[in-house]
């Protein structure tokens, strides 16, 4: 699992909460129904600067993007790109499996349609990594 927040991703969160250094962003996955889940453009974000419960922290100019441990089965095996477009009304999130021995930065993230129906499960700490 991976985090990467581009530099306008960054510029947007921080111009729409007033975050500053030390603020933090939980980032997590939207379900429609109980099992209907889709790596979509349109995924979840708040501002909240608890991390007891993150299981991975990506820190951009001080702002500690988060992902919790509730959430990680939506985020486990892939690389999650956070972008946001000036047209856009809010930030978008691209998904790329993740390789064994992949270094995905935002330069050479290429994004995919992914399906997360085998980690959707009551069950899911046998799909983490």
């Amino acid at each position: 699992m991976k985090l990467i927040i581009t530099d306008s991703a960054n510029k947007w969160f921080q111009d729409n909460y007033g975050l500053k250094s030390g603020d933090g962003v939980r980032i997590y996955g939207k379900t429609v129904q109980p099992r209907d889940v889709h790596h979509g453009p349109w995924q979840g974000f708040a501002p909240e600067n608890d991390l007891s419960n993150a299981t991975i922290v990506e820190k951009k100019d001080g702002i500690n993007y988060h992902i919790n441990f509730n959430d990680s089965w939506f985020f486990s095996g892939l690389v999650t790109l956070i972008n946001y477009q000036n047209n856009d009304q809010y930030p978008a999130f691209f998904f790329q499996r993740e390789e064994n021995g992949q270094a995905v930065t935002a330069d050479n993230f290429i994004g995919e349609n992914v399906d997360a129906t085998t980690g959707a499960s009551s069950k899911f700490e046998d799909y983490w990594e």
